[in-house]
């Protein structure tokens, strides 16, 4: 990815399901303006009855299929026979401008894009929520899952709290921390952006 001539920046969010990454992001508030969210492109059907997501663009597989074959996607991955991933332009448009670009990530496609990014336009943000049990409970709490997708999402977790360590900030929303979790964040997120962004 040609990044070289931008002052741009790309922060990556790694957030287990359950850690309360909505919670902090509703709380960057006018930050938020200042920042390019970059959108998932994917084959699954919309939900019916669901508001549209501002986060996701629907394609259809055959068209997903062809941004892969063109190498126009930087990252991809295929989760319950539906794809899932972010064109190379969710990325490089917004740096070209000088844009912070924001995404939220798994393990993979972190790695991904840490490959093709120097270390300096790249902020790495991993969100600690605790204990599997506690984010279990969360998990649980917040709306009915099947025992499968429970042991996927524990799976998940535990893959990528490995990786906790090598990010390049650890914000812990623990239970019982929510606001100090949240000024932690958006603090980090305030410096990123008055380093970086136009």
């Amino acid at each position: 990815m040609q990044t070289e001539e931008s002052t741009g920046h790309v922060i990556l969010l790694m957030a287990p399901s359950g850690s309360g990454k909505g919670t902090l992001l509703k709380g960057l508030g006018e930050l938020a303006e200042r920042i390019y969210f970059a959108k998932t492109y994917t084959s699954r059907e919309p939900r019916k009855g669901a508001a549209e997501n501002p986060k996701y663009v629907f394609v259809s597989r055959d068209e997903f299929e062809e941004l892969i074959k063109n190498d126009e996607m930087i990252e991809w991955a295929e989760f319950s026979a539906n794809y899932y991933g972010t064109p190379r332009s969710e990325f490089t448009d917004p740096l070209a401008k000088d844009q912070v670009v924001m995404k939220e990530m798994e393990l993979q496609g972190v790695e991904q894009i840490q490959a093709l990014l120097p270390k300096e336009q790249c902020t790495v943000i991993y969100i600690d929520a605790g204990s599997w049990e506690d984010l279990k409970e969360r998990i649980i709490e917040r709306a009915p899952i099947s025992d499968e997708h429970l042991e996927l999402r524990c799976q998940r977790y535990q893959e990528e709290s490995k990786f906790k360590e090598q990010a390049d900030v650890i914000i812990r929303n623990h239970n019982g921390r929510v606001e100090e979790a949240q000024e932690e964040f958006r603090q980090v997120i305030k410096s990123i952006l008055d380093k970086h962004s136009v």
